[in-house]
């Protein structure tokens, strides 16, 4: 079983392709969308692990599904880690890099780009 722990926030790597929204909740108002700017706050990663909920695809892909910390979209993030596979011994720890995958559109936002911006990283913990 995953669970998420804090991480740094560091820059974070991009998805490939956008996987399902599993929140099951609305979008927020967006009358007033935040405007695009690629940042990060310390308090990004602990807000988003509150009702955060984590789906293993397989040994090396895991589904992150939360609320973004900036803008408060509903964003589902797929993560692959592109590796050689690492013996199953003992506790294991992923840093998974983030990054808001909304479908609002934030004012500024450049052309193929989605999301408000916002980046942070997540450690998940296999227990």
């Amino acid at each position: 079983m995953l669970e998420p722990r804090l991480g740094r926030t560091e820059e974070a790597d991009m998805p490939e392709e956008r996987p399902p929204d599993l929140t099951g909740r609305e979008e927020p108002d967006t009358s007033a969308p935040v405007p695009y700017h690629e940042t990060t706050e310390e308090r990004y990663a602990g807000e988003y692990t509150t009702g955060l909920r984590i789906l293993s695809v397989d040994d090396e892909s895991v589904v992150l599904s939360g609320r973004c910390p900036r803008c408060g979209c509903a964003c589902t993030y797929l993560y692959t880690h592109r590796s050689f596979r690492r013996p199953r011994r003992g506790l294991r720890e992923q840093r998974i890099p983030v990054i808001c995958t909304c479908s609002t559109d934030h004012p500024g936002r450049p052309d193929g780009e989605e999301g408000c911006g916002a980046y942070w990283n997540v450690l998940l913990e296999q227990v």
